[in-house]
């Protein structure tokens, strides 16, 4: 299970990482704000979320 956990935070963090750069590229382009905040809250959102379960699986 601890494998699964570290696996899974981490892919989460790259996740959120790649989401979150697509937007920075996105933001250069014609693509209104609004889409583009909630995909920065989306890529948030995945980063924490591996963070806090690579900080919550077994020490």
């Amino acid at each position: 299970m601890q494998n699964f956990a570290y696996f899974t935070g981490r892919a989460l963090q790259l996740l959120g990482l790649a989401t979150m750069t697509l937007v920075v590229f996105l933001f250069f382009t014609q693509m209104s704000m609004e889409p583009l905040l909630i995909w920065t809250i989306v890529g948030g959102v995945e980063f924490y979320l591996g963070t806090w379960f690579l900080e919550k699986g077994p020490k």
